[in-house]
């Protein structure tokens, strides 16, 4: 049977040969892998880039940086009649560093002319308020300043100065700065950044590929490494979160981040955030980073006052500020200055005659100070033990929080030339060696420390002696006694008091025979006059009649908060206080009796201005103005006739009051003194409690008449209250007595104990 004729294999069907069923194989699993591995490496890139975009914006939009604790000093204030001469203002302008000129040409000079002075004050962020540059003028006649106007001829009734910087306490990252928002840079100082080292900023996306390309072709016909690629973007997010290790991860890093910046901020955002960042050299162990500080840094003036070279010289430094370090290689800067200044003059951000005026100034550079930390150690540490007190978040103070305080500089130089006078001149007249001191400035009608010195090392920053020495303080405890006693009206300024041998015995039956120093005895005299020349016996009688527990109240009503022992001899001064706790006591008695607490801050602020604490000074009234009156007199004697009568010959024209105190063994050697503004405690003795040979009216009262010298101090001018009078008393009998009835002095006494017409009544 006939079939169909039957096909071959090879023209019906295809044969799959091992072979190609291996490469299809392959090449399946190899896209399978491509593509698995494309997407998981876009998955953990993507999952980078969030990490990234958060790590960025938790640095960028939170603190941005660790800012240094920066501390001021009391802004100098100016009112119509107020007590101030033309060479204090002086004085503060220079410490400011202000320009003398003869016309005024912008903020930070001030012209002098006859008895005014004109003034154009820089703007400043005060905590009250920021306020603008502003001009005004100050009249003076004798002592006073007599009125303020403005530059249009307005009469002001107050002024001010902005304040010294005194201090920038770092922190752990070992950065220094001070944050300026971009409107208060200058455009040319912003434009010459961009010129030199990002032209396309405003153009690129954080990465210029435009500016990579270039550097390579420079690089590579170079032969070596001579031009950067790195956008300003990239050098932020360098500074900002990278290391400065030279690697393509490194790199690769600094480009994702310099998108991400790029992407969520604005342009003027990063612009400021670099011109606070960038690296401009080092102060000792701190890095100075941002042209803010760096113009003080080099210059010592504000960053909006800095000429057209000063600017280029900062700008020329951001290419390297080891290599181009001013103070180190003075003509390799100037080479990279000029440059940058004819940068400046060909892209028309200076004209030509400014060009040429900048390129003659030689460079200038301030010299390397000592560090802030170091300048006024006793005084920060004071500052820094209360703000930790007031602001216990580290956080917030690593915000960059400002302190102003009630230090005035006038006032600590003068103590600290008169420390470091005084002490080699008493080791020499006492023959002997190691003096320390303590001293302490208070102003009054604040309750605010103005000026510390805590030892003789003024740069040690160590022992605090004003804080934490507690020295006996002798007879400085006699005003609570006769403060005390004059409460009651049973005592008199012209009480007679006894002087004449005494025992105490206490309740355990051990026997105190106190002395007067002098050994000898005067039967009895007057209490202002015991007051006046520190008698022993009296004060014991007093305090013995009134009751050790009754002295002790009123000296912690003084301000002395640590417990008292209450034993007789605590009469003479056998308690142990600091300077500080001194100078507490001794500003509630100049203040007649009302109660401040001392304080070296005035107020604190964040970063961006907000109040985070202001003192509000609290007056609390703990003695009878009468009281106040009567001891604050009996201390007027003691600088008239008494122990400090070397005060009245130095200051012949001037009321002024205060106490001596001397220890055991001339152990401890004390002056407690004020005038109308200021409480001053000043304290010599030695680390080792030996004898210093030194009372206080030859020891610690040198000091204070050196200190005082130095300074426009202000008579004391009481208001009499209207339950004191003033009558003539016979000093033999204690009382009233017309004039010529035997030695009458005229003394303040209670309203209600006076005899208009007094009888001479004699012994």
């Amino acid at each position: 049977m006939a079939g169909k004729p039957s096909k071959s294999p090879s023209s019906s069907t295809k044969t799959t040969t091992p072979t190609s069923t291996l490469k299809q194989r392959v090449f399946r699993a190899l896209w399978s892998f491509v593509w698995k591995s494309m997407l998981a490496t876009l998955i953990a890139v993507g999952l980078y880039v969030i990490y990234l975009d958060a790590k960025v914006s938790r640095q960028f939009e939170g603190n941005k940086w660790q800012l240094p604790v920066q501390v001021y000093a009391r802004a100098m204030g100016f009112y119509p009649d107020q007590y101030l001469s033309e060479q204090e203002v002086l004085w503060e302008l220079n410490r400011l560093n202000y320009s003398a000129v003869n016309r005024i040409s912008r903020t930070g000079q001030f012209v002098k002319q006859g008895r005014t002075i004109t003034i154009k004050r820089r703007a400043f962020e005060f905590y009250d308020g920021a306020e603008e540059a502003t001009q005004f003028t100050l009249y003076f006649a004798g002592q006073k300043l007599t009125r303020i106007t403005n530059a249009a001829g307005k009469e002001l009734s107050f002024a001010r100065l902005e304040p010294m910087q005194i201090a920038r306490i770092g922190n752990e990252s070992q950065q220094d700065r001070e944050f300026v928002p971009l409107d208060k840079f200058p455009k040319t100082l912003r434009d010459a950044l961009l010129v030199v080292e990002d032209r396309q900023f405003y153009e690129h996306h954080g990465v210029s590929v435009v500016a990579i390309l270039r550097a390579f072709y420079t690089n590579l016909k170079a032969g070596r490494t001579v031009q950067g690629g790195s956008t300003l973007t990239q050098q932020l997010a360098k500074n900002f979160y990278l290391s400065r290790e030279r690697t393509l991860v490194r790199k690769i890093n600094e480009a994702f981040i310099a998108l991400i910046l790029d992407f969520r901020y604005s342009k003027d955002e990063i612009l400021e955030a670099y011109l606070n960042e960038v690296y401009l050299g080092q102060a000792h162990n701190q890095g100075v980073h941002g042209m803010g500080l760096a113009a003080e840094f080099y210059f010592a003036k504000p960053v909006d006052e800095l000429e057209f070279d000063q600017m280029a010289l900062l700008v020329a430094m951001v290419k390297g500020p080891s290599y181009y370090n001013p103070r180190r290689y003075p003509e390799r800067v100037m080479e990279r200055r000029d440059l940058v200044l004819r940068l400046m003059a060909e892209n028309a951000l200076i004209s030509t005659n400014e060009y040429r005026q900048a390129l003659a100034r030689p460079i200038k550079i301030q010299p390397l100070k000592k560090s802030l930390h170091q300048a006024y150690p006793g005084y920060l540490e004071l500052v820094q033990r209360e703000l930790e007190r007031r602001i216990p978040d580290g956080d917030v103070i690593n915000g960059g929080v400002r302190v102003f305080t009630y230090f005035e500089l006038q006032k600590q130089a003068a103590m600290e030339s008169s420390v470091e006078a005084a002490l080699p001149y008493l080791e020499k007249r006492a023959d002997v060696a190691e003096l320390e001191t303590a001293m302490i400035s208070v102003n009054l009608a604040k309750g605010g420390v103005s000026a510390l010195v805590a030892g003789r090392d003024m740069r040690f920053s160590g022992y605090n002696r004003v804080l934490d020495a507690r020295r006996t303080i002798g007879s400085l405890v006699k005003p609570a006694v006769y403060l005390n006693a004059l409460e009651s009206s049973e005592y008199s300024l012209a009480t007679l008091l006894d002087d004449s041998p005494i025992r105490v015995s206490d309740s355990q039956g051990m026997t105190w025979e106190p002395e007067n120093f002098d050994h000898k005895f005067r039967g009895s005299l007057p209490l202002y006059q015991a007051f006046s020349q520190s008698i022993n016996i009296p004060a014991v009688n007093v305090g013995m009649r009134l009751g050790v527990d009754n002295i002790a109240d009123t000296l912690q009503q003084l301000g002395v908060t640590q417990s008292i022992p209450r034993y007789p001899s605590l009469l003479l001064g056998s308690l142990e206080l600091s300077s500080y706790e001194v100078a507490q006591m001794y500003a509630t008695l100049a203040n007649d009796g009302v109660y401040r607490p001392l304080t070296a801050i005035s107020a604190i602020t964040n970063a961006v201005g907000k109040v985070l604490y202001e003192h509000n000074p609290s007056a609390e009234p703990r003695f009878s103005a009468e009281a106040a009156y009567m001891t604050k007199y009996a201390m007027k004697r003691v600088t008239k006739d008494g122990t400090a009568k070397r005060v009245n010959a130095h200051f012949p024209s001037l009321v002024l009051a205060g106490k001596t105190g001397t220890s055991n063994d001339l152990r401890d050697s004390w002056y407690a003194g004020f005038d109308q503004n200021t409480v001053t405690v000043t304290w010599v003795g030695r680390d080792d409690n030996k004898s210093t040979g030194l009372t206080g009216a030859v020891g610690a009262l040198e000091l204070y008449i050196r200190y005082l010298k130095q300074l426009n101090p202000e008579a004391i001018a009481d208001e009499r209250p209207a339950g004191i009078k003033w009558a003539f008393v016979n000093t033999e009998t204690g009382q009233q007595a017309p004039p010529g009835c035997g030695t009458v002095l005229q003394l303040p006494i209670r309203a209600s104990q006076f005899d208009p017409k007094p009888r001479c009544n004699r012994r």
